[in-house]
């Protein structure tokens, strides 16, 4: 497929460590891209945009770049790369932007995010769900810094996490991500794909705030390891009750490629380091929630998702 027949137009709200990435690649394989960067937008349009990555370091000049939404034409696609627990405030900005009958791509950790788009956009918008398996952050205000892996999954929204098979929205984004780096996985089973990633994200986001550790130090402490070990046990049992089969040994291979890894401060404990509130409901209640409601008894995440909630509640206070 040509440039000329795949999307062209994209604005990406979140344009940080996440947002940040996905939407360079995209301008860097010639393609229109609005980024919303509020402060730092005018520091971006003098200074361009600087992506050091493993994959080799580029900079980008003409970057269109944002203060608010109300200059951003409406784009075919909208990426929504911002934490999940300012979802509320960013639903009419996204529908502000997104053209008639376009896609609205949200690429966030957890559950919750697809239906609450879905419901505030108009009914001919596709709402597709991204995951991101990246290790970048921001470096600077106008620097994003990539250093591990890059792909992107994406699935397409059906109400209840219904199936959506390959939407025609997944194979124009996917299209547009053609040439680059990125290498993007079509998954037809949103809810499947959400709770796969869960069962890394649960006890390594929950327990490396809760216990103040890094992913190294909650491997190398058998008492810390066996907690990681039941969280996933219990992710596993509710994605079951869920209608989803995951991978057989999916649980021994993360357990195995995390002990291997350089040690990683995961995204909840860079916020908590911040003093910034924490995904703790997408990440960990809405899959509590989910599990439980189907039946399933999910006693070590629950604690931790109360104890999350109080570390939110004080954050929230400061």
């Amino acid at each position: 497929m040509s440039l000329e027949d795949c999307v062209t137009s994209f604005a990406v709200i979140g344009s940080g460590a996440v947002g940040g990435f996905y939407g360079s690649k995209l301008a860097q394989a010639g393609h229109d891209v609005h980024f919303l960067f509020r402060q730092s937008a005018a520091h971006v349009r003098e200074h361009g945009l600087h992506v050091r990555s493993i994959d080799g370091d580029y900079h980008l000049t003409d970057v269109s770049a944002h203060e608010t939404h109300d200059t951003i034409p409406r784009c075919d696609v909208v990426i929504v790369a911002v934490k999940s627990n300012v979802n509320p405030d960013v639903t009419d900005v996204v529908a502000a932007v997104v053209k008639p009958g376009g896609v609205v791509v949200l690429i966030q950790n957890g559950l919750g995010g697809e239906p609450l788009f879905a419901d505030a956009l108009p009914a001919d918008v596709e709402v597709i769900g991204g995951l991101a398996f990246l290790n970048s952050q921001r470096t600077g205000a106008n620097e994003v810094t990539h250093m591990g892996n890059g792909g992107l999954t994406i699935a397409g929204y059906r109400p209840g996490y219904e199936p959506a098979g390959i939407t025609p929205g997944m194979e124009l984004i996917g299209a547009a991500y053609e040439g680059t780096t990125v290498p993007v996985t079509l998954d037809g089973e949103l809810i499947r794909a959400r709770w796969t990633k869960g069962m890394w994200n649960i006890p390594y986001n929950s327990l490396s705030v809760v216990l103040a550790a890094d992913t190294s130090e909650l491997m190398n402490e058998p008492a810390s390891e066996a907690l990681v070990r039941t969280i996933m046990e219990e992710v596993s049992a509710a994605a079951a009750a869920d209608g989803c089969e995951l991978m057989e040994g999916l649980m021994e291979l993360m357990l195995e490629a995390t002990r291997a890894m350089e040690p990683y401060a995961t995204s909840m404990k860079v916020d908590y380091d911040a003093g910034r509130v924490l995904e703790v409901e997408s990440i960990v209640g809405e899959p509590l929630r989910r599990g439980q409601g189907l039946g399933v008894s999910m006693p070590v995440i629950e604690a931790v998702y109360r104890q999350l909630t109080f570390i939110n509640a004080r954050i929230g206070a400061v």
